[in-house]
């Protein structure tokens, strides 16, 4: 699930709900839109999100491989 996903009903929904066994995700709260997006980190890695004019643009991942 990499790319965000818009959650809906965020009055309504709990941060627990939003965990899954083994994930971690990144939750973005718009507080101007009221909005919320979720995605799933990297596993190794980078997450940036990108706002323009107040606005969420993007989110980038840089990715890594890790070498044991």
């Amino acid at each position: 699930m990499m790319n965000p996903k818009k959650l809906l009903q965020i009055d309504s929904i709990t941060l627990e709900s939003q965990l899954e066994e083994g994930k971690i995700r990144v939750i973005i709260v718009d507080g101007i839109k009221r909005e919320a997006w979720i995605t799933e980190a990297p596993e190794h890695g980078k997450t940036l999100v990108e706002t323009r004019k107040g606005d969420l643009a993007r989110v980038e991942f840089e990715i890594g491989y890790k070498l044991n």
